[in-house]
């Protein structure tokens, strides 16, 4: 196998995981509601069923239509297809980022991680934003690195649910005794950090390469 065929083959490889956790945290998550299930549900979310589930209904464009943005072969080969499927991206975002100001007022019982939560769908909006208006002005390099950061917004959604098991292998968080504290926290590292490592290989390591240490 060549270099090239290794690399496809690793992309590949990559967005089949990122899909494969995100099919399973998302049905997961939205089987309650499309059972109509009360006792998971809660009486504190039951009121806001509807918006919760155009919320998720919304939220999947982000999660499994996604990837196929990032595939080359795909956005090479299937113009029509991506742009299609990058309009319907960036509205299931931005819908799904809105309705999240609406569900953190009245379904969110960790009020430390409001914050967290409303600067995320803040960000989220901006940076779908971005990426349309720029490949509207033919910037396809401004395109593609706004396309990154929204969906690294929208994947947070699978972070926030790969922390509590990483921490039940590893034991990482164990020193935050609380569990309201922890589960508060990690509402911020599951954007946060990703953001910024995704900022690094973005904009600080190009920059760094021009710099003569």
């Amino acid at each position: 196998m060549n270099k090239k065929k290794k690399i496809l083959f690793g992309i590949i490889l990559l967005w089949v995981l990122v899909l494969t956790l995100s099919s399973y945290y998302y049905f997961d998550d939205i089987e309650k509601y499309i059972f109509y299930n009360p006792e998971e549900i809660g009486d504190r979310k039951l009121p806001y069923k509807w918006w919760l589930i155009g919320h998720f209904a919304a939220a999947s464009c982000t999660l499994f239509l996604g990837p196929l943005q990032f595939i080359p072969y795909i956005r090479n080969r299937f113009i029509k297809f991506h742009r299609f499927s990058g309009k319907l991206y960036i509205i299931g975002s931005l819908i799904s980022a809105v309705t999240v100001f609406v569900l953190l007022g009245t379904t969110y019982s960790l009020p430390g991680a409001i914050p967290s939560l409303g600067f995320l769908a803040i960000i989220w909006i901006f940076t779908t934003l971005m990426a349309y208006f720029s490949i509207r002005k033919r910037n396809i390099k401004l395109h593609k690195q706004f396309m990154i950061r929204s969906y690294v917004c929208g994947f947070a959604f699978v972070f926030i649910r790969l922390l509590p098991e990483l921490n039940y292998f590893t034991g990482i968080f164990n020193f935050i005794e609380d569990d309201t504290m922890r589960y508060t926290i990690y509402e911020w590292i599951c954007w946060v950090y990703p953001l910024i490592i995704t900022e690094f290989f973005l904009t600080w390591k190009p920059q760094i390469k021009k710099i003569k240490l």
